[in-house]
């Protein structure tokens, strides 16, 4: 169990798939300052960035994890990195080493792989862009009002909220399409000279996977759950 005196350096030697968490934040992972001071200087919330390393560290954290004790900036600031995070790194990684096995593998079923990821990514950066337009912009509004009254925060969750609402209780994002693509590719039987890029592949497959699901449980099961609690409290009406 890690704790807010080890440093990014000390954490990513014992786990390297964590470094990807102190990217999206901006940290560098070769820092050997103790994570509480990067929290100080860098005015995050150590024990939230904990609980993440904990869930990145062993995947089956999340089923234990109390993320609602957070206030929702915390949640949407983490969630909006992630989505930067995600379209111009982690799925341009993906893209680029299925590519590499698109020109070197002649059998259909990874050209039938990189049409379906393909049009995976795009749904799924449309999907990003909603709520980095319309969903985060009103759950922040929504806080600033609940807690400080905000007129221009009032205005802007009147104009937007019956969308955001909507937006919110309709989707539905699947998260295990990585998985069944994953599960069919292990069945496959690659040739010795193509095997190091495919288990690059498969491997990145995993990890986006579990980064997603992760991603999902704050998103659907605790932001939502906190916007509806303020939206019961506050008893608005949305035309």
């Amino acid at each position: 169990m890690f704790s807010s005196s080890y440093s990014p350096k000390s954490i990513t030697s014992y786990n390297r798939n964590i470094e990807h968490l102190f990217y999206r934040y901006g940290i560098s992972s070769n820092s050997e300052n103790s994570l509480e001071e990067i929290s100080i200087q860098c005015e995050l919330n150590s024990d939230f960035i904990l609980d993440l390393i904990s869930c990145y560290n062993d995947y089956e954290n999340i089923e234990s994890t109390d993320f609602l004790c957070y206030r929702i900036p915390v949640l949407v600031d983490y969630l909006e990195k992630s989505h930067k995070y995600y379209i111009n790194k982690r799925l341009p990684e993906i893209e680029q080493c299925l590519d590499k096995l698109t020109k070197q593998e002649s059998n259909p079923l990874i050209f039938i792989v990189s049409k379906f990821f393909e049009e995976y990514k795009i749904d799924l950066i449309k999907h990003f862009h909603m709520e980095d337009n319309l969903i985060f912009p009103y759950c922040k509004s929504l806080f600033n009002f609940y807690y400080y009254k905000s007129p221009n925060d009032f205005d802007f969750i009147i104009d937007h909220g019956k969308k955001a609402i909507d937006f919110m209780d309709d989707h539905h994002q699947s998260k295990d399409e990585l998985k069944k693509i994953q599960n069919i590719l292990l069945n496959y039987k690659v040739p010795a000279k193509n095997l190091s890029f495919f288990q690059i592949f498969i491997q990145q497959l995993s990890i986006f996977q579990q980064d997603l699901r992760i991603h999902a449980e704050i998103e659907d099961n605790i932001l939502e759950k906190k916007i509806k609690a303020i939206n019961k409290k506050l008893n608005i009406k949305y035309a």
